[in-house]
């Protein structure tokens, strides 16, 4: 019987140089390592990569990287990476420069012109020797971010519900917070349909989903998906040294440096671990990450952190009220009717944003209209209209990673400029990436040609209060925020925002009364109002709203944890 050749792979690793040795110092090594899993693609110039482009498009292929050393203009192009990208608006784009030339200015130049400008990722230094595996981690750490972002990753769930229902989309944005792999099918489709033939269920209207062992899990709660994925949502029947409520960037970096110096240390999260930062596509600007994390992985490698330290989590665990013990510590009930108790609290739980007052997006919320904006939803826009509102980071990086994916991204911003809380880096990289700006203008209203699917907006001048309507077929909303900080007990001091006073600040703004600790002390830097009680990150008044600063003071926190612990031993 004649053996049949196995067919070639259909993703591919694009290199562009004129150079033939050039060219063959990254083919060799690219051919020795990946050719089994990635079809290893070469161009002599710039022209003849974009040609290779539209072949690979047209064959209905992928295209995961490209590595190029020339970045001048190709027929309407800007460059060979623009061309790829936009054909391909997942793929990672690596301008290729030889070892040392980073201090030639010129080379300098260009990669900061080309970062600034969206059109490359980050550089990769040609190889120099065998093995080089400086090389290889570059274009590794490349592959890895383009399997996560197009989800090529072997997809251990399947979501199988109406793409209209907010519920399908909640679900679906569930697993990629928890960095869980997941397809998604409809429901009429045939290979859902032979799923659940094969699993004896009928879809009845709510979204379903197969786990990893092959079970369907009807509409399930985020308990129920979180087991399902090897989750833990127990709570310990001891005292724990401190419980630490939220899971964002602050309360993960309490949990590291708490479990790290031997504390018994619990973590509740109500949602996904991340915080709002876990939705936000690239974060450019965080110490140690010179291409940028995404704040899904940046969370996830904090929580495995944390983990391994010994900290225990208490995941998709709501804290609903909370008591001051008579005899020390804190009792925090958590829903629905199980009580933690603790030595110690660090309160992180963040903030949440703001529902925007415009009554006709109501109806959209979750289908095409989306608080915050996780990777789900952004590849569902592919050739649609999209606005985003928000006119800080958060909205930035939303944007721009947007439009990757949508025919046309609009930031709408209610003050006349994004300048005051946005980073210059990330306004630039908007005006290159061609993303619109509404300035002084706020969406007040919305409609429907169809029942299920938005199709306008009604913006309107914050001066005059003029209207008009403008075509938008999905709105991701990122503008303000507030904590929620209702269910804390009344001896912790709030402003009248809700945000959580600490420090100095409790005696300046409540008085000595409002301190409840001994005569004669006064609350450490983070302390709240009531001893042993203490609030960091976004839910605490005075906070820098930036991931650096809320790691930071998760990460101060603990010392003044370990010195009331030490305090109160007998207690």
């Amino acid at each position: 019987m004649e053996a049949h050749a196995p067919a070639p792979p259909s993703t591919a690793i694009l290199v562009v140089s004129a150079d033939e040795r050039g060219r063959q110092a990254l083919l060799e090594p690219l051919g020795r390592r990946y050719a089994q899993d990635y079809r290893i693609v070469d161009a002599a110039s710039p022209a003849e990569g974009v040609a290779a482009i539209g072949e690979l498009h047209a064959a209905g292929d992928d295209l995961a990287l490209i590595l190029a050393d020339d970045a001048s203009p190709v027929g309407d192009h800007d460059n060979v990476f623009a061309a790829a990208r936009r054909s391909f608006p997942d793929v990672r784009r690596g301008l290729v420069i030889e070892w040392g030339s980073w201090a030639d200015r010129r080379t300098a130049d260009d990669v900061l012109r080309l970062m600034s400008h969206v059109q490359i990722d980050y550089y990769v230094v040609r190889p120099v020797h065998s093995p080089d595996e400086s090389f290889h981690r570059a274009v590794t750490d490349f592959l890895r971010e383009w399997e996560a972002s197009v989800g090529k990753r072997h997809r251990a769930f399947t979501v199988i519900g109406d793409d209209a229902q907010p519920r399908t989309h909640a679900l679906r944005s569930r697993l990629a917070r928890a960095g869980v792999p997941s397809d998604h099918l409809d429901p009429a489709s045939p290979d859902a349909l032979a799923l659940l033939a094969e699993a004896g269920v009928d879809y009845a209207g709510v979204p379903l989903v197969r786990t990893a062992a092959g079970s369907i899990l009807v509409d399930p709660d985020d308990a129920e998906l979180a087991r399902a994925y090897g989750l833990t949502t127990s709570l310990p029947d001891r005292t724990v040294d401190v419980a630490v409520v939220g899971a964002g960037p602050a309360g993960l970096a309490a949990a590291v440096y708490a479990a790290s110096e031997g504390l018994d240390t619990l973590v509740l999260e109500a949602e996904s671990i991340g915080g709002q930062a876990g939705s936000s596509s690239l974060i450019r600007n965080y110490l140690g990450f010179s291409r940028g994390v995404s704040g899904a992985e940046l969370a996830q490698r904090a929580y495995q952190q944390a983990w391994v330290f010994g900290a225990q989590f208490g995941h998709t665990r709501r804290v609903s009220a909370m008591r001051v013990s008579e005899g020390g510590g804190f009792e925090l009930e958590v829903a629905p009717d199980e009580v933690v108790r603790a030595r110690t609290v660090v309160l992180a739980s963040g903030v949440s944003y703001r529902r925007l007052a415009a009554p006709g997006l109501q109806p959209f919320v979750g289908a095409s209209v989306f608080y915050g904006a996780t990777s789900v939803e952004a590849r569902g826009q592919a050739g649609r209209d999209v606005l985003v509102v928000g006119g800080g980071n958060s909205a930035g990086q939303a944007a721009l990673h947007l439009a990757r994916y949508a025919r046309s991204v609009t930031l709408v911003v209610r003050g006349e400029s994004p300048a005051a809380s946005m980073s210059k880096y990330l306004i630039d990289q908007l005006d290159a990436a061609g993303v619109g700006l509404i300035t002084g203008t706020r969406v007040v209203d919305a409609g429907a040609a169809e029942a299920d699917r938005l199709d306008h907006v009604v913006l309107e001048l914050t001066e005059t209060g003029e209207r008009r309507e403008m075509g938008a077929d999905a709105v991701f909303i990122t503008i303000g925020a507030r904590p929620h900080t209702e269910w804390l007990a009344p001896e912790v001091l709030r402003d009248r925002w809700g945000s959580v006073i600490t420090g100095p600040e409790v005696l300046a703004e409540g008085g000595r009364r409002a301190w409840l600790g001994a005569e004669g002390t006064e609350p450490a830097p983070l302390e709240t109002s009531v001893p042993g009680f203490f609030a960091v990150g976004d839910v605490r008044r005075g906070s820098v709203k930036r991931v650096a600063s809320a790691v930071g003071e998760g990460s101060v926190v603990i010392s003044s944890v370990h010195r009331h612990l030490g305090e109160h031993a007998g207690g």
